[in-house]
């Protein structure tokens, strides 16, 4: 078996279907030898995961995705490589985890405002874990029959990016996230840029880019499973160019493990294997 490099999955310490055990037994059994979990402002799972790591002989460093808010559109930035137990960066991503609490609060509001009959205890009954998020209020529409899929919720008319009851990240940058993780003694890596959606366009293109260079940015995801073979390209040139980090993930949150699906160059693996 080829040996895989997965940078990006999740658990249900934040929106992710499967525990640390499950989700990593998963990974190995894929042919991943170097891994990150990653969830979202949270670093809750990352000791599980460093003990685990050791008993199925897989390299794994520590991970998180911060959500930050860039000319009005998401753009969440992953940290690698840091110290998980420095003070305040844990003490950064606790009160990061709170605002999302807080923002699915006022997301529920909303729906109630458009005339949807849902609670904040509906949302948290479709968490395994102590996250909540929009993929937990869409299966609360789900149950409550309003729509049928997670992807029905994630609308315009819904909770979709700008959608009718959307609720932005509060407060934080890109250029915040990259320095916090540095300070934490981490490299920040900007997480799936073709995803991007903002008000005038979709994907982050090399003026975006070279600002985050600016700001500190270590590496380009260009290798993302919803990333086309092309979309790939363009940023694996572009951060070759720029001597940024090359990485590559799934962004696994439950259903199938994408990871056969793609098409990760050789030298791109091995470089990161070797340097990781």
């Amino acid at each position: 078996m080829l040996k895989r490099v997965d940078l990006h999955f999740h658990s249900n310490y934040s929106d992710g279907a499967l525990g640390v055990r499950e989700l990593l037994e998963m990974v190995v059994r894929s042919g991943v030898v170097l891994a990150s979990l990653t969830d979202h402002d949270t670093i809750r799972g990352v000791s599980e995961a460093l003990d685990l790591s050791k008993e199925f002989g897989i390299k794994l460093i520590p991970g998180v995705e911060i959500s930050t808010m860039y000319e009005e559109g998401e753009v969440h930035i992953l940290g690698y490589n840091f110290d998980p137990y420095d003070k305040e960066f844990c003490e950064f991503l606790d009160k990061r985890f709170e605002l999302r609490t807080e923002k699915v609060v006022e997301t529920v509001k909303k729906l109630n405002s458009l005339g949807y009959d849902v609670t904040f205890d509906d949302v948290i009954k479709e968490s395994p874990g102590p996250f909540v998020g929009r993929v937990n209020v869409a299966k609360a529409l789900i149950d409550k029959g309003y729509v049928k899929s997670i992807k029905d919720a994630f609308t315009p008319q819904l909770i979709g990016d700008k959608g009718a009851a959307y609720v932005a990240p509060q407060g934080l940058s890109p250029k915040d996230a990259i320095e916090k993780i540095h300070r934490a003694g981490g490299w920040a890596v900007l997480a799936h840029p073709g995803l991007y959606k903002g008000p005038k366009k979709y994907g982050l293109d090399e003026s975006d880019i070279d600002k985050m260079v600016k700001w500190g940015l270590d590496g380009l995801e260009a290798y993302h499973s919803k990333h086309s073979s092309s979309v790939a390209k363009y940023y694996h040139d572009m951060a070759r160019l720029r001597g940024l980090k090359i990485t590559t993930g799934t962004d696994y949150h439950s259903g199938v493990y994408p990871i056969e699906l793609m098409d990760v160059p050789r030298e791109v693996v091995l470089e990161l294997l070797k340097n990781t």
